[in-house]
């Protein structure tokens, strides 16, 4: 079997032999795009990739493990080992992009700058943050589907590997009427909210 370094060269050779029909690549609906990922798993299979849709100065290959820690590594390794091509950046992971933005999810719309998150404190494990996501009409839907969308929402604003990293628990509630006089902070705050408590900790007596 070969090597992991093996195989993600491998990829790349193939790559670069199909580079033209991953630049004219728009949509997950195309065929080309189930061949690409194909290939992509052959290094692992916690692979996916996300591709940005302009091309100035060069279009963004964007591999994610879905949050998968493991495989952080092996991400990482594949864009060391890329080859440069002016037509491509090629990114490791998931990166921040903040939360002002919408997505679909499951057919159901959800707006980050409409949600709200209450800090969670565990008192054996002060290292571990959590979060309480509070969702907009959160009682009129499916709690898990509103969870992954969440979690989704958390990849894209806070980056992959914060996402995964530094929050170790995070769960779903309604809005409630007066959030703030409840302790919740706007999502938009959370990388600040983040930062802040890493700081305390370290900052903390042992």
């Amino acid at each position: 079997m070969p090597s992991e370094k093996d195989r993600i060269k491998e990829f790349w050779v193939w790559f670069v032999t199909h580079n033209l029909e991953f630049l004219r690549l728009g949509s997950p609906d195309e065929s080309f795009w189930d061949l690409a990922l194909e290939q992509l798993k052959k290094i692992d299979v916690n692979f996916w990739f996300e591709l940005s849709r302009h091309r100035d100065p060069a279009r963004e290959f964007i591999v994610t493990t879905e949050g998968h820690v493991e495989s952080f590594p092996v991400a990482e390794e594949l864009v060391r080992l890329a080859p440069n091509i002016k037509t491509w950046t090629f990114i490791a992971l998931k990166p921040a992009q903040g939360f002002r933005f919408t997505t679909q999810y499951e057919g159901i719309q959800f707006d980050p700058q409409k949600m709200w998150f209450l800090p969670l404190v565990n008192e054996s494990r002060p290292a571990d943050l959590g979060i309480r996501i509070a969702v907009p009409g959160l009682n009129s839907m499916d709690k898990t589907i509103a969870h992954n969308a969440a979690l989704v929402i958390l990849d894209t604003g806070l980056g992959e590997r914060s996402a995964s990293l530094d929050l170790r628990f995070t769960e779903v509630t309604d809005v409630p009427a007066d959030p703030a006089s409840e302790g919740h902070i706007e999502l938009s705050e959370l990388a600040d909210n983040i930062a802040w408590q890493k700081k305390r900790l370290l900052s903390e007596p042992i």
